[in-house]
């Protein structure tokens, strides 16, 4: 600490160490802002020159891979490379509050199944950003996932990718600084093929991917063993571990840990799985069913069909065949049918002997007054003869 670089970045702190060397944070004092640099290290100083020059254009390959896609959301972006004392630094911006994903996981425990696919929602787009590029990673792992605080106060909202310190450009002609000695990658998230000596492909890189994912939500790897070279037998012939806390998130990372690469999932089938598990899918019928507690006045549900009164007193008095049960002026209990029934009939049997009654009273009306007409008739005629 306290070394000024290029005459420029006074280095701070040392933030991390990775495979190929420390990452300090720096002040850039011509610009006054704080920078994240990374210092490349050789550990063995008797390491052979083709060796030390393949680590400094490793180097220069990853500030040029990374700078290739600067302003991408998901990577974090490199300003510039420049030499001190005869080696690389790379200039690289600082992200305060950021912890990587295995630091996370080894801190506070596995993730949930959703935010372990929002995370890898966001390095599958920085992954895919690059392979359009035609560059492979080559090494996505949780220390190279950075989580850091967003714009919305999120403690672990930013997701980056970092560290495209192995990255390849297979289409690009370049002279590989990789020695046929060192197996490129880190054991237990090689994909199969690359751990046999195949080429880097972007399935590689997704295979890579659902071991990373694996771990976040499991909190260890899939093929996690006792030493590397036991994690890299088990990559190549052994089936994952069985996730227990995946959830939803299972099927996805058996589709990315295939170790066919033609038979695993495409990045854009990825994406699709991966965003139903953070924002699911509503069933497209939802939309169009009713709920029974808001419908409009007009859909409420039919009465009940009007009770049928079978009673002779009923249809002798002349009513209506289908009646409803009459209200009661009293609050009691409810009348059943055959109660209501009773009632019913009563009241038309009365009915008709009201109706009888009045008949026989027309009836002597009628007697009474035939009869006065008849005296009438007769006193007339005897009046008419006399």
């Amino acid at each position: 600490m306290g070394r000024v670089i290029a005459g420029r970045y006074l280095l701070l702190n040392q933030l991390g160490s990775g495979g190929m060397g420390h990452v300090w944070l720096a002040h850039d004092q011509r610009l006054a802002c704080e920078v994240a640099l990374k210092e490349i290290v050789f550990r063995d100083p008797s390491e052979a020159g083709h060796e030390r020059e393949a680590r400094v254009a490793r180097a220069r390959a990853e500030a040029r891979y990374a700078a290739g896609l600067r302003g991408h959301p998901h990577v974090v972006t490199v300003h510039d490379v420049l030499e001190h004392d005869g080696l690389p630094w790379i200039v690289m911006e600082y992200v305060p509050g950021a912890v990587d994903l295995r630091e996370l996981v080894a801190r506070r425990g596995p993730l949930a199944p959703a935010e372990c696919a929002r995370i890898g929602l966001a390095v599958l787009d920085a992954l895919t950003a690059g392979h359009e590029r035609g560059v492979m990673h080559r090494d996505v792992k949780p220390a190279n996932i950075l989580l850091a605080p967003d714009r919305g106060g999120a403690p672990y909202g930013r997701v980056l990718l970092t560290d495209y310190g192995i990255s390849v450009q297979p289409d690009a002609g370049e002279t590989r600084y990789t020695l046929t000695s060192v197996l490129v990658g880190t054991a237990g998230y090689l994909a199969p093929e690359r751990a046999t000596g195949g080429s880097p492909t972007p399935a590689a890189d997704l295979f890579s991917l659902g071991c990373t994912l694996y771990h976040a939500v499991e909190g260890c790897g899939p093929f996690e063993r006792d030493s590397h070279l036991a994690e890299i037998s088990a990559v190549v012939t052994e089936e994952p571990r069985p996730p227990v806390r995946a959830g939803a998130l299972a099927p996805v990372l058996a589709a990315m840990l295939v170790k066919e690469p033609e038979l695993r999932i495409s990045a854009v089938q990825a994406e699709t799985a991966l965003s139903q598990i953070v924002t699911p899918r509503a069933d497209p019928f939802v939309r169009t069913q009713t709920d029974l507690g808001s419908q409009p006045p007009w859909a409420q549900p039919a009465p009940p069909p009007p009770v049928r009164w079978r009673s002779a007193g009923l249809r002798a008095a002349g009513q209506q065949w289908w009646r409803e049960p009459a209200p009661y002026p009293f609050a009691g209990p409810a009348v059943g049918p055959r109660r209501a029934a009773g009632a019913g009939a009563r009241r038309g049997r009365g009915l008709v002997r009201r109706g009888a009654a009045a008949a026989r009273g027309r009836r002597g009306r009628q007697r009474r007054d035939g009869s006065a007409v008849r005296d009438g008739r007769r006193a007339r005629e005897g009046s008419a003869r006399r």
